[in-house]
């Protein structure tokens, strides 16, 4: 066998193994395909694909690139490379790296959808929306792009039309968990707390763990003075999402108006760990207003975390 012919073997196998979430099992084959073939746009690219799938977004970039600098058109590469300069907080780049695929597919709803997503990012929601519409006429049956539009119009402030998209949603798919935490979020936007909790709880009976209807319903809960029960939420929330700030800072903020101090500072230290920026936000909040007399307070909002640099 030819070492080409072996070389797309490797490719193959190296395939074969992503699709089996085989992804080390995967990198030996595609590393063994590139000792035999450097020049494999393929071995690149779908090496690229693993790197992504491990969050190791700067090597997958790369590869990308090298994918690209073989084969300048070919579209995987150019679109996942955008989606990773996008979430490498690069939008810019990725409008240009999206607009290059819809130059041969201008009707592809995955393109589409996250062209909106990176305009999204950039705070250009208008255009975002129409983005979001052309993805949802090229694939009706998309629920995320529905869902990214009605969270546009509530940075918009258009409380009305988002339960228009969530109602749409629901109609699409009955019961959708994506539907009612929309629909929630808008109430709540609108003052409604309790039609959002019971929209929350609606989407909760379809899937128990779902991540944003007890984060967002914790969150509700806290304003309406339901403490225990918002604490209860953000410890499940934080069960298969350990890593979200959010929930921890509002469980300091639940363990705090319960007047366990300890455990509200030992929180909020953590969401600031993740999440520097909520150092700031914790200087002026409100709520926290319990715990100022706290040397250990003090010292969490002053000093410099663990995770911040110089």
């Amino acid at each position: 066998m030819s070492q080409v012919a072996l070389n797309e073997r490797y490719v193959d196998l190296g395939v074969k193994a992503i699709d089996e979430n085989n992804l080390e099992k995967a990198l030996r084959h595609l590393n063994r395909a590139l000792t035999l073939n450097s020049s494999s746009y393929l071995a690149y690219y779908n090496r690229g694909v693993v790197y992504d799938l491990q969050d190791r977004l700067k090597e997958a970039l790369d590869d990308y690139d090298r994918a690209l600098a073989i084969q300048p058109n070919h579209l995987a590469s150019l679109h996942n490379r955008a989606v990773i300069l996008r979430e490498l907080g690069r939008p810019e780049e990725a409008l240009t790296g999206f607009d290059e695929v819809l130059r041969f597919e201008p009707d592809s709803s995955d393109v589409l959808y996250n062209r909106g997503a990176a305009l999204s990012d950039l705070k250009r929601w208008p255009e975002a929306i129409a983005h979001y519409d052309r993805a949802i006429r090229a694939a009706p049956e998309r629920i995320d792009a529905r869902v990214a539009k009605g969270n546009t119009y509530l940075e918009l402030g258009e409380v009305e039309r988002a339960l228009a998209v969530a109602d749409e949603i629901l109609t699409v798919e009955h019961g959708s968990v994506e539907g009612h935490v929309l629909k929630g979020l808008a109430h709540f936007d609108a003052g409604g707390a309790e039609a959002a909790v019971a929209e929350f709880a609606l989407a909760l009976e379809t899937t128990p763990d779902d991540h944003g209807a007890l984060l967002h319903r914790g969150i509700v809960l806290l304003q309406l003075g339901r403490n225990q029960e918002a604490l209860a939420d953000l410890k499940h929330a934080l069960k298969n999402h350990p890593d979200c700030d959010e929930a921890f800072y509002h469980l300091a903020i639940a363990h705090a108006q319960l007047g366990d101090r300890d455990a509200a500072i030992d929180a909020l230290q953590t969401a600031i760990d993740i999440d520097p920026p909520r150092q700031a936000e914790a200087q002026k909040a409100a709520e926290f207003e319990p715990l100022r007399s706290e040397p250990r307070f003090k010292a969490v909002v002053t000093s410099r975390g663990r995770n911040q640099r110089s």
